[in-house]
């Protein structure tokens, strides 16, 4: 091969005009505009178009969300992620908030994130009352992703506590779809709401009731360092569960 080599600040220098074409070509694919991309994260599209024309990394939290949205891998958009320090996330960058009681969840945010589950929903709940109206058409709303092969899988208590309701009181239809795993657990304590990488967790304290214990909105990154504990919980539970007919299926008043 003839002609001269190309310094290292060329190269760099023709990364930067060129800008990064996965991210391009991945939102293309994924027919998300530069001001969509940018309102799912809550920032501005100016620094979504930065990303698109200069090789800048963004945080590992928002390379995430941004390559969930765009059915991509954030590692191959941003092949520099990992040398960054933050590109392994840490426990706190999975917590997307902390709620000190459940009333000061946003209404909306139980029912969105099933909503915007594409591929799995578990649902581990002692105290279900609240879900009525919460998640108001839970029954269609699970009937709808179990048809487009989302698995949804539901656990409740072997032995409820305190005074109960039904659980097809609540949601007559809910045993009548298809697809749905309706199981009981001797061993469940904590709240437990799952849509994809989404978890809402109403943390169990002693002497509290749940409607005034904690909530923490946790989304899962990279390792999962701390939702892993969760998710590996999660499968445990369903793994030594028991099937449950309708009747026992019973959740707390709150």
């Amino acid at each position: 091969m003839t002609g001269f080599p190309i310094a290292p600040a060329a190269v760099t220098d023709v990364a930067a005009v060129c800008g990064n074409e996965r991210l391009r070509g991945a939102m293309v694919a994924a027919n998300v505009t530069i001001e969509a991309l940018a309102e799912h994260l809550g920032m501005a599209p100016e620094s979504v178009d930065r990303w698109l024309t200069s090789q800048r990394t963004p945080h590992a939290r928002n390379a995430e969300a941004a390559a969930r949205l765009l059915g991509t891998d954030a590692y191959h958009l941003w092949p520099r992620l990992a040398e960054r320090h933050r590109s392994a996330p840490t426990p706190q960058d999975e917590v997307v908030a902390c709620y000190p009681i459940r009333s000061t969840v946003p209404a909306a945010l139980w029912r969105d994130v099933l909503a915007n589950a594409s591929t799995v929903v578990d649902l581990a709940i002692t105290h279900l009352v609240f879900l009525a109206d919460a998640v108001w058409d839970l029954p269609a709303l699970l009937a709808d992703k179990t048809a487009a092969g989302v698995r949804v899988r539901i656990v409740t208590p072997t032995t409820p506590v305190g005074p109960v309701a039904n659980l097809t009181d609540l949601f007559p239809t809910l045993s009548e779809i298809s697809g749905l795993r309706l199981v009981t657990h001797p061993g469940l304590r904590a709240d437990v709401l799952r849509g994809d990488d989404d978890l809402l967790i109403t943390t169990p304290v002693d002497g509290l009731t749940p409607a005034v214990a904690p909530v923490l909105h946790l989304r899962r990154l990279g390792p999962a360092p701390m939702t892993g504990g969760y998710l590996a919980a999660l499968d445990h539970l369903f793994a030594t569960a028991t099937p449950a007919s309708a009747p026992r299926l019973r959740a707390v008043a709150s």
